[in-house]
């Protein structure tokens, strides 16, 4: 059995960058998700930090999540993946019932709680793709570089210089 194609230099850089832009995801959402904690903490208005992070969420995240379901997941599917993806997609629809749980909590306590639950969630689907589902893909022999090369919801955009 040959040496599996996501090991290649290339398309390990592409997976590599994919890893990047999720530490850069999960350290903003963590900045974000503790702001509106830290203010409900303080007793403060969390609207202004709840605003950002939805913000951040619509703007980034969820086009993150939505790109990987439409190129990852289906690379995935197609090549017999179908009960990791159906696992892969409960995370995800859950992670968006916690973003609309964010914007539509009634106390600022529960716009906290709902944040948190966020951040933890995506965690685990972060650490599910890079742990269990990349090494899959690479298993099968399939190549996502081309899947995902030049898709900044997917790689982060690439520093300037």
């Amino acid at each position: 059995m040959g040496e599996p194609v996501m090991s290649e230099r290339g398309t390990n850089s592409i997976t590599k960058a994919a890893e990047e832009h999720h530490a850069e995801l999960w350290a903003e959402l963590t900045a974000r998700v503790y702001a509106v904690i830290g203010a409900v903490a303080r007793g403060a208005d969390p609207e202004p930090s709840r605003g950002e992070l939805l913000d951040y969420l619509t703007r980034e995240v969820v086009p993150h999540l939505r790109t990987e379901e439409r190129m990852v997941y289906n690379l995935a599917r197609g090549a017999g993946e179908r009960g990791l993806v159906a696992a892969m997609e409960v995370d995800h629809r859950a992670l968006l019932r916690q973003v609309e749980s964010i914007k539509k909590a009634a106390t600022p306590l529960e716009a906290a709680m709902a944040a948190r639950a966020f951040l933890v969630l995506f965690a685990l689907r972060m650490e599910k793709e890079e742990k269990v589902l990349w090494p899959v893909l690479a298993e099968q022999g399939l190549d996502v570089r081309e899947l995902i090369e030049g898709r900044p919801e997917i790689v982060g955009t690439p520093s300037p210089g």
